[in-house]
């Protein structure tokens, strides 16, 4: 199984992130290093994006504006754009089938990840990268 790297100060933002947007779905993009065929990528940036969607507590849609302004920042900060985010306040960590729907596909090789928080204070952080029409799990590495 393939896997993908998040910096400690990187995941806890994320995690931040997500439990301060409760009850809403959080979402937003991750930066950092690329992967190359010796080393996966390695997330190091969170940015997070407004979730615009009409139920915000059971969908997300990115905000246009914030997510040019985040695009261009990971550009102008020299890094790649390594994946999408997206929080489940109250599932699991398991792509539904509305999230096709508020995910800016693409078939780069983009990670796609998933925080469930649940009503604990344990969230379940799972990436996964689209592989034709199937999301494939990722194994997390704390870099």
């Amino acid at each position: 199984m393939l896997s993908i790297a998040i910096t400690c100060p990187a995941y806890e933002q994320l995690l931040g992130f997500c439990r301060k947007s409760l009850p809403q779905e959080a979402c937003g993009v991750l930066a950092g290093a690329a992967a190359t065929p010796d080393s996966p990528a390695v997330v190091t940036h969170v940015y997070m994006i407004s979730n615009v969607h009409e139920e915000p507590v059971r969908s997300f849609r990115f905000h246009p504006g914030e997510w040019v302004s985040a695009y261009y920042d990971i550009q102008k900060n020299r890094q790649s754009l390594v994946g999408f985010f997206h929080s489940h306040p109250i599932s699991s960590a398991v792509p539904s089938k509305r999230d096709w729907l508020g995910l800016p596909v693409s078939d780069d090789g983009l990670t796609y990840w998933i925080v469930s928080m649940p009503g604990s204070p344990a969230a379940v952080v799972q990436p996964f990268r689209m592989v034709g029409q199937t999301f494939r799990p990722l194994v997390l590495v704390l870099a």
